[in-house]
Formats: C-alpha cells, structure tokens, sequence
C-alpha cells in the first residue's frame, strides 16, 4: 500500500526547503558580522548533532574578498543559482556609495526578491538594499551611524536603531554584536528554542536581545551609569541636530540650571555644551556628505547652519578638510 498523499508532499516540501545560507561577501565587509552568522550556524548543527543547516560564501565574481580590518577571504565561488528555502544575507561596507561596480550582485539580488527569497541584511546591508530599490518602504533596522541617511534620502523607509527589525522578505539588522541576537532569532525559528538557547551557551552570549530592543551605541548610554542629568541633556541635543537649542533650554529641558549644566560638560566630557552639540551637527553632516550625493548647501540645512559658508569653515576647523573637497573624494 502506497504512502498518504499528505504524507508524500510533506516529504516533498522537506526536500525543497533547504535551510541554506548564502553570505553575500562585498568589499569592506564585517568579519565580525560573517564569523557571528556561520559561528551560529556551525554551532547549531553541533547542539542537533546533524547538518541542519547549510552555507556559501560567494562574491560577485568568486574572487577573494577584503573585509573592513584587511581580512582577505577565499569565497567558495561566485553568484550561485538560488532555490526556495534560501537566505541570503547581504554583507557589505557601512559605506555602501562606494559600490559602482556591483550590477551583477544587484541584478542577482533583484532577481532573487522577485522570486521571495528571503534576504537578510547585516550591517551596510540595509542602506544597500535601500539603495538598489529592494528595499522601499516600511520599518528597517539600521546602524545609528547610518539614520540620518535614511532620515534624508529615502523617506518612505523607517529607519530604526534596533537590533533587527523582520518584513515579509527582508530581515535587517544594524550589524556588529547584534547579529548574534539576530541569528539566535533565526535559528530559533528554523530549530526552536532549545537549540537557539545551547548555540548561545556555547558562545557564551548570557543574555540574547530581541529584535525591538534599541541598539547600545550612543554617548547617553556610556554617561548615564556616571550622571542621569548628562545623559538626558546628550539625548535632547541628539534630537535637536537639525534645530539647535541654546544651552539655556537643554538645561531646562533637563531641569537644571545652565551653570549646572555646564559644570557637568566640563567634568564628565571635558568640553561645554555648545561645543558638544556643534561636534554632534558636523558629525552628522559627515556621515551625509560622504554617503549621499546631497549639495552642500543641503548638508549645512539639515544640520542646522543658516549659511553654507558658516558651515564649510566650522566643518574645516573640525575635520581639516571642506565640505567641497569631502564630496569630490566621493565622487572618485
């Protein structure tokens, strides 16, 4: 007597989903992110004690790839043919302006979210799919670093500074430590629970974050444990780059005095609150002027200078280098 028919398609659909990774490696990548996504991997085929999972690493052409601390890594080959049950995940460069050359991996990648593959992105990863027209719209999960470059050039995407935020087809993560949390969470749902908490004990991860939980990078963070009062004053001026405030109304805001407020810039930082606050503008405007083709003029706006000849000589002063000159090097 034959097999049940639904006995028969479940065997089928077994056969075809394939819990296979595919680490797409471009220039400038994370060694971090990759070792933390195939050391998770590789440690969860140990606690199932079989080949549960599969992975690649391609390039674009097959040929080695150096990450972003001068690793050079041997790929086992070039763009593969993807089938259903895929994941690819896309690592690259935070500064992902510098891929010109990449058509093939973007024709590839398209092609690939057309067909639904799952595309999972660490890193640079986000702004790249943003970038290739992948990724349009709705929440994504970016480094802080990258937020204002969302903020100004792709205003249908949410950007989010959370450990990984998950949409139909596209998992994105800001990358660094959070793609352990963000593998745990897709081992868990591939091998359940149980085995995603043994793959952390064996990396010794004690405590795995959730996708919502807000990413740990900012100065706040660091100063809070030292004074709360600090740490509030730095999140306000954070979210007042674009309309700066005078050190009289952040002091408020926090409720304390200005004279308070500058002793405790003075004694935790070493540096006043308006110098502080002016180092916040031109670091933004940094990230923007080297990973978006926005006008100068349009920088100083979003940073909150009123002329773009205040702006190139404060931007000067800080960095040794002019506006102009920083969006002609981009430009090569």
């Amino acid at each position: 007597m034959g097999r049940p028919e639904k006995d028969i398609e479940a065997a089928v659909s077994e056969l075809v989903t394939v819990n296979r990774f595919v680490f797409l490696l471009m220039p400038g990548f994370s060694a971090l992110e990759l070792g933390s996504g195939i050391d998770s991997l590789a440690a969860a085929n140990e606690t199932l004690g079989k080949t549960f999972f599969q992975w690649n690493t391609v390039s674009e052409t097959g040929d080695n790839i150096i990450s972003s601390s001068g690793l050079k890594v041997a790929v086992d080959g070039p763009l593969p043919d993807i089938q259903r049950g895929d994941c690819i995940v896309v690592c690259c460069a935070l500064n992902s302006q510098n891929y010109r050359n990449s058509g093939k991996a973007v024709a590839w990648l398209r092609r690939a979210a057309r067909q639904g593959i799952r595309l999972c992105a660490v890193g640079g990863g986000p702004l790249f799919l943003a970038r290739i027209g992948i990724a349009t719209e709705g929440r994504i999960s970016t480094h802080w670093r990258m937020k204002p470059v969302f903020e100004e050039g792709y205003l249908d995407l949410e950007p989010s500074c959370t450990i990984f935020e998950e949409t139909t087809n596209i998992v994105s993560c800001g990358g660094g430590a959070a793609t352990l949390d963000l593998f745990s969470a897709l081992i868990r749902q591939k091998a359940g629970l149980a085995t995603s908490e043994q793959v952390a004990d064996h990396l010794l991860c004690g405590i795995l974050r959730d996708g919502g939980v807000r990413q740990s990078n900012s100065s706040p963070l660091r100063v809070k444990h030292r004074n709360e009062k600090l740490s509030k004053a730095i999140t306000y001026m954070q979210n007042c780059i674009e309309e700066p405030v005078s050190p009289s109304v952040i002091a408020s805001q926090v409720g304390i005095s200005t004279r308070q407020l500058e002793r405790l810039f003075s004694r935790y930082l070493g540096i006043s609150p308006k110098a502080y606050m002016m180092t916040l503008r031109l670091e933004k405007a940094q990230v923007l002027l080297q990973q978006t083709q926005m006008r100068v003029i349009d920088v100083a706006t979003a940073c909150g200078f009123s002329t773009q000849s205040l702006f190139s000589k404060r931007y000067k002063k800080h960095f040794g280098i002019s506006p102009c000159n920083e969006n002609a090097l981009l430009a090569h």
